[in-house]
């Protein structure tokens, strides 16, 4: 169940004095707080890679939090020329969504942006991983598969699920914003590092994480898992009448409106759906790049070959991506089936067609190629696997055997009362999504220090700004300022 539970990037110890040489002698101090902040955030990523007792996604926010504000002063120094690098920069991170035949191998990134991207990276996989533990830790209502009895619901576990529902779907929009925000800011300045590499981190293909496709898509996914925990809240008060009444008509009365829930779930179909062709065409293009430009190059002895710039993604994120969507357009057919049928006009042939549908879908993801793939799963966490893929399952058989209740009931109620025409499903109307609410602004944290010496503008002049600031302290303050008469 959303949100995907991501593994995180891992790094190593890395101390910046020795990295950087400072000419001034006036950031000693600061590089040796910045070195202890990134050595804090290794040790929090270390702790849960080797799942120590204490460790936590909420730790490694933690620490980026700390982080982050150094690392932009450093990039800031260096844009300066105030800070200079000993050598060949050296930022070793490993890769978390990019597949490798074996473990992920230790990358050594050759710039300042890429240690920027990989923090970044970080956060959002950490909001989203914290996220994930709040569902987690919430009661649970719904039967386990196989399970008979229904778990009790007090006043307290609705109140507590209510809160950490909320709390969840705000770290998800956090997250979202985040990925969209290194998409725009941070990816742009990789792409050169990458082009003078020539495609190559060592004798590795870069990471697609280094790839502005990769964040954009992460965006839209984590706002989809946002808006798939937002409806469950939205379910929320109906909870009990699901669990003690049996599947079918009527719905209760404070039950949400079947056209908002087919809206919400088509909007979440379109969010998964852009991921994964961001995503997918990101992997794509990676393993037809090479082969491409030895094709089209007129001059093959002069040119850099960018031999598979980006990795393929994981196969866990694409299954989980591709199942998503399925799930959501099915139960978006289901709620617009029954929006028809309850709704004012009645349309309860229309309402069976789109319900029927829903059924398709649903049986064709218990019974496809989604459920003979697990075979080729690698063996890197298969226990915690095979429970998602349990759980998983048991989603789509509770709503297989609600939407038959709803079928059953409306077939019956048109074969002896309405007598509609059930309309081929070519000729639905599906109409737009519709979204709740959009990724959290990201707002990058002030820096912790700021170059002694800033640079002139391209013109040679101050900032315009600045110079404003300056012309306003030499005139100073006088009493009646403002009040002219």
């Amino acid at each position: 169940m959303p949100p995907y539970g991501f593994q995180f990037p891992t790094t190593t110890l890395l101390t910046f004095s020795s990295l950087l040489t400072d000419p001034s002698g006036s950031y000693t101090n600061v590089l040796s707080e910045a070195t202890a902040a990134r050595t804090k955030l290794q040790l929090s990523l270390k702790s849960v890679s080797d799942k120590e007792p204490g460790s936590s996604a909420l730790a490694i926010i933690d620490a980026v939090q700390v982080y982050l504000p150094y690392l932009k002063g450093i990039i800031a120094c260096l844009d300066a020329d105030e800070l200079l690098f000993r050598g060949e920069p050296n930022f070793p991170w490993t890769s978390p969504l990019t597949s490798y035949t074996l473990s992920s191998p230790i990358l050594h990134l050759p710039s300042i942006h890429s240690e920027h991207l990989f923090v970044l990276l970080t956060y959002v996989l950490a909001l989203s991983n914290h996220a994930h533990s709040i569902l987690d830790a919430l009661p649970s209502f719904e039967p386990n598969p196989g399970q008979k009895s229904i778990p009790h619901m007090s006043k307290e576990d609705d109140q507590r699920t209510t809160a950490g529902l909320s709390r969840a779907v705000d770290l998800l929009c956090q997250a979202s914003g985040i990925a969209e925000w290194t998409s725009e800011n941070v990816s742009l300045k990789v792409d050169p590092v990458k082009q003078a590499c020539g495609g190559r981190v060592g004798g590795q293909k870069w990471p697609i994480e280094s790839n502005r496709e990769t964040f954009k898509g992460l965006s839209m996914m984590l706002l989809a898992d946002a808006h798939l925990t937002a409806i469950r809240k939205l379910l929320l008060p109906v909870l009990p009448h699901s669990l003690f009444s049996p599947p079918g008509p009527p719905l209760p009365s404070n039950h949400p409106s079947p056209s908002l829930l087919a809206k919400l779930y088509l909007h979440v179909t379109s969010l998964y759906n852009s991921s994964r062709a961001l995503l997918k065409a990101n992997s794509s293009s990676s393993s037809s790049s090479s082969s491409s430009k030895k094709l089209f190059s007129k001059d093959k002895s002069n040119t850099i070959e960018i031999d598979s710039v980006e990795g393929e993604m994981i196969v866990e994120l694409k299954r989980y991506l591709k199942k998503e969507s399925q799930l959501s357009m099915a139960l978006s057919y289901k709620w617009l089936g029954i929006d028809s049928a309850e709704g004012k006009s009645q349309k309860l042939g229309e309402g069976i067609a789109f319900i029927k549908d829903s059924l398709e879908r649903l049986e064709d993801m218990e019974n496809s190629k989604l459920k003979s793939g697990i075979k080729s799963l690698s063996m890197r966490n298969s226990e915690r696997k095979k429970e998602e893929r349990r759980n998983r399952l048991g989603r789509v058989e509770r709503e297989i055997e609600d939407t038959n209740a709803w079928l059953k009931t409306y077939i019956k109620l048109n074969d002896t009362v309405a007598f509609q025409p059930i309309p081929p499903s070519s000729s639905l109307v599906i109409p737009p999504g519709r979204p709740i609410f959009a990724a959290k602004l990201f707002i990058p944290p002030s820096s912790k220090f700021e170059p002694i010496h800033r640079l002139p503008s391209p013109d040679g002049e101050e900032d315009s700004g600045q110079k404003e600031d300056n012309d306003a302290e030499q005139r100073g303050e006088y009493a009646g300022k403002g009040n002219y008469f």
